[in-house]
């Protein structure tokens, strides 16, 4: 008996209070965060979790939930995602930081928020999004003298890995909006290094609005000892990033960034009654059509698609399980498809009879068909999609498809291609293996390495995060380098100038005056 007391009292005095401060309402942002706070509370640990996308369901064991919703504006209604398609690349920068700038001012005025940032509250660790657009929520971990560990659902981007202090390298890695490979020819390498320049600078210019609104909303008693506000962002334990080089390009890591895509993927689950029905009868395999939690498929702005589809549809032998949100479908519904609001996505994928998804190409999406092994169509719509479908299209896991392309026949010829050719499906098997091939599961090792560096603050950070921009990129050095080299250039030309002159008879010292 007074062993078992022991051992509740040691895990009791290990358990750590966590904020983690997630006020976006994306919902696939969320669907990456939850499964990592839920295993944090089956650990003893309090996570206490602000969030503008509330559960619907049961709050899991150890999560204090603290809903914003009502107090920000409805994400759909605040962003256009087909704003964000074919824009040029300050545009599209333009565009996702402005989002954030809107949608700031409502989290920060929250009085929830307001009523945290001025608390006595006390937090071992906070846990945020920051390098996605909220880089000001860096002000919670000197509020709260806590280790400061950000999570990131985009998956490897430029941005990151600049405050990671590991910044890309434009020769083979490629920022989600360069929509390239990491084979590139001459030319490409060139866009690709105006993407980086673009990224990076772009990036430390709408620095100074993050700040503002720290400088704005983050007025706490002791806020005057704050420290500059990127020496403030860059104070990161920990960076756990929804990223696996099986689903993407093996790229370099600094030491305390861990790579933790797979963290969605749950047990598998019996099927509702109706899915199963149609998955255990489909004799030639089901497609599945899915474009995500952001994107529509039943607007009418995606009229033209959907009837391009619906053409080939009603063409080919298997079933079709497609997502769509409204209650009614306007006009003839082919026999072989079959339509719902809502799929529970990882038990159609894993089910034998699946044999295309048909999806957006959002990294959550990539992932769990390549766990589950079924190959791909992607029709990226904005951010990381194109990337991570022109990833899927060169790695042989699917082919893309452009919107600008999407008629009956470009639909008819990719979908035969795709099911047709064994290519696909072999890769995809091949590549769900390795996926799979794990020393840890990934929620363990995101667990581990959370409790290790609220034990072990800074252990992993590198130098790097605590060198200015000039000092990481060398920026000193070379204008040392060049200045120096400069100036043995010119010392050289002059003394070369005046040898020539003398050889010529034309050089006459000039007479030091007398006193």
């Amino acid at each position: 008996m007074k062993i078992w007391l022991l051992l509740i009292l040691l895990g009791y005095t290990e358990s750590a209070r966590i904020l983690a401060f997630f006020p976006i309402a994306g919902k696939s942002h969320h669907f990456f965060f939850r499964p990592v706070m839920a295993a944090l509370g089956r650990r003893g640990h309090e996570v206490v979790y602000y969030t503008g996308y509330r559960y619907e369901g049961t709050v899991p064991p150890g999560i204090q939930q603290v809903d914003l919703s009502e107090d920000l504006p409805n994400f759909h209604s605040t962003v256009n995602v087909m704003d964000l398609i074919n824009v040029g690349l300050i545009d599209h920068m333009k565009q996702l930081f402005g989002l954030s700038f809107s949608l700031s001012p409502f989290i920060l005025e929250s009085p929830k928020v307001q009523k945290l940032i001025h608390s006595d509250e006390k937090f071992d660790a906070v846990l945020v999004e920051s390098y996605v657009l909220q880089e000001y929520l860096s002000a919670f971990i000197h509020k709260f003298n806590a280790v400061g560990i950000d999570i990131v659902s985009l998956g490897d981007s430029g941005w990151m890995n600049e405050l990671a202090g590991l910044p890309d390298n434009p020769a083979y890695q490629v920022d989600f909006k360069s929509e390239l490979t990491q084979n590139m020819n001459f030319g490409q390498r060139v866009y690709n290094m105006y993407v980086y320049a673009v990224t990076t600078i772009g990036g430390y210019y709408y620095m100074g609005q993050m700040e503002r609104f720290v400088d704005q909303y983050f007025n706490y008693t002791g806020h005057e000892s704050r420290p500059p506000f990127m020496q403030l962002l860059s104070n990161r334990s920990l960076i756990l990033v929804n990223y696996h080089n099986v689903v993407g390009y093996p790229v370099p890591r600094p030491p305390h960034r861990k790579d933790i895509a797979g963290v969605t993927i749950t047990p598998a689950k019996p099927l509702p009654k109706k899915i199963q029905k149609v998955l255990y009868e489909a004799v030639n395999g089901v497609i599945y059509f899915s474009l995500g939690s952001n994107v529509n498929v039943s607007d009418p702005v995606n009229r033209k698609l959907v009837d391009a589809f619906m053409k080939v549809f009603e063409k080919v032998p298997e079933k079709v399980l497609m997502k769509w949100e409204a209650a009614t479908y306007e006009g003839k519904l082919p026999k072989n498809v079959h339509l719902e609001k809502w799929y529970p996505q990882q038990d159609v994928l894993a089910h034998n009879n699946t044999v295309l998804f048909i999806t957006h190409g959002g990294y959550l999406s990539l992932v769990e068909a390549v766990h589950f092994g079924v190959p791909l169509i992607c029709m990226p719509f904005f951010v990381d999609q194109t990337k991570n479908c022109r990833f899927a299209e060169e790695a042989d896991l699917g082919k893309m498809l452009r919107l600008t392309e999407v008629n009956y026949d470009n639909v008819s010829r990719i979908l035969k291609e795709v099911l047709s050719n064994k290519t696909y499906q072999e890769e995809m098997t091949r590549r769900s293996k390795i996926f799979r091939d794990r020393a840890v599961e990934p929620l363990d090792e995101a667990v581990f390495w959370i409790e290790h560096v609220i034990k072990y603050p800074d252990v992993l950070k590198p130098k790097a995060t605590s060198l200015s921009f000039i000092q990481l990129h060398l920026i000193d050095v070379m204008l040392f380098i060049i200045g120096a080299f400069l100036a043995v250039v010119i010392v050289a030309w002059k003394t070369i100038s005046i040898l020539m002159r003398m050889l010529k008879g034309k050089y006459t010292p000039k007479k030091v005056k007398s006193s």
